[in-house]
Order: structure tokens, then sequence, then C-alpha cells
């Protein structure tokens, strides 16, 4: 009588959970068809550094950093030609980006400067690309970066919005954590190869090597806070964790 009572309770559970799990596996970022990002403010690349396209969809559109993202575009559609000016540049972009965040709700403010500091980061390497000879190869790497990393921001909403009975029953979004943790590795990995390359090159100006690797720092940074955040979600347990080990 105890096994049967137990088996009701374990099909009353799963039978409540089945319409949680619908909605969040048509919910997820890389499964919606058409989802969009926030406009990308790394610029276009006929006046300025190229935008990229993520390769799954990125942050909701209501990002908070929406509407500044536009007028920071705006305000940086030319090439810089040397480091002092590309120096510059940055600096105008973070002052607009912080004016931006004025106002913002705690946690959206969080989100947001994560954002600045990627975005403003790619722009640099981009933006680069001919100040040196390794220009070219640096501003693929920070192309390939960019789609990466609004893959995880989506992938991170996800964990955020994973629903109270998912989280009692199943614990933490583990595929979305996966996700970012296979392509944390990839992109540790190129932020290494870029950094190696800029240290050995003899033939790129010591002012934008300095520059580039502090961008490449703010890259590498924004991969350990997503390392942390996976493993935040993969110590997160429900009823039925031990099914899935």
């Amino acid at each position: 009588m105890k096994i049967l009572s137990i088996i009701l309770c374990l099909f009353l559970l799963l039978a409540a959970a089945a319409p949680a799990v619908a909605a969040e596996q048509g919910g997820r970022p890389d499964q919606v068809a058409g989802a969009k990002g926030p406009p990308d403010d790394t610029g276009n690349q006929s006046a300025g550094p190229p935008s990229v396209t993520p390769a799954h969809a990125g942050p909701p559109v209501e990002s908070p950093g929406a509407a500044v993202s536009v007028r920071v575009l705006a305000n940086t559609s030319r090439r810089p030609e040397n480091p002092a000016e590309l120096r510059e540049m940055i600096r105008a972009r973070q002052e607009v980006q912080a004016e931006g965040m004025q106002g913002l709700p705690l946690q959206a403010r969080a989100r947001y400067a994560h954002e600045n500091q990627v975005r403003t980061a790619v722009f640099a390497l981009l933006a680069a690309e001919n100040m040196t000879g390794i220009g070219p190869f640096v501003a693929e790497v920070a192309r390939e970066y960019n789609a990466s990393v609004n893959s995880q921001w989506g992938d991170e909403v996800a964990m955020e919005q994973r629903s109270g009975i998912m989280l009692a029953l199943f614990g933490g979004d583990r595929e979305a954590a996966q996700r970012i943790r296979v392509q944390a590795e990839e992109n540790e990995r190129r932020i290494a190869e870029v950094q190696g390359i800029i240290l050995t090159s003899s033939s790129t100006d010591p002012a934008l090597s300095a520059i580039l690797l502090e961008q490449l720092g703010q890259m590498e940074e924004e991969q350990l806070r997503l390392m942390e955040r996976v493993m935040v979600e993969e110590q997160k347990r429900g009823f039925f964790s031990w099914i899935f080990g």
C-alpha cells in the first residue's frame, strides 16, 4: 500500500511539472524562432567596427542597455587612427554607458555593466583591426567571442527564469549550464591565444598592445563570472535530481 501511495505521488508531481517543462522548452532562448537580443553597438564595417550577429539569441529585447547601445553606436561610427584615439573612444563609450545605467534597478544595472564591459572590449579589438599587422586575426577572434557570449547570456537568462516548480523537482538548468561551460572553455582558449600573439608581436605599438590586453582581461573576467554562475546552477538540486546524476 505504501509503494502504491509513493507511485501515485510521483505520478501527480510529474503531471504537475509537465506544463512547466513544456513552457521552459518552448521559451528557451536558443529554441525561440526569430528571437533577438538588444542592438549590438560594435559598429558597422563600412564606417567603423562591424556588427556581429550572435549564434544564438542574446539577452531579452527589453534589456535595459538597448536604448543606450544605439546612442553609443551613433557616437562611435569611425575608426581610430592611433592608440590615443582608441583610448579616447573607449573612455567616451564608458561615459555614455555609465550615464545610461543611472536610475536602473540594481539587478538590471549589474547585468548591464557586464554587457558594457564585453561590448567595449569587442569594440576595441575590432577598431584596432587596421592599426596592427595582427589586427585581422584579433578582429576575427573578437567576432567569434561576441557571438559566443551572446549565446551564453541567453542561457544565463534561461537559468534565471527557471520556474520554482522546475527548481523544486529537477534542480538547476543543467543543460544551459553545460552549454555555458563548453563555450567558456573555448572562449578562454581564444583569449589566451590572442594574448600570446600580442605579447610576442614585434610589429604592434606598445600602447596599443596595452589597450588590447586590458580589454582581453575584461573578456576573460566575464568568462570567469559565467563559470561561477554555472557552478552555482549545478549545485541546485531538486526532488528528482538523483535520476539524472
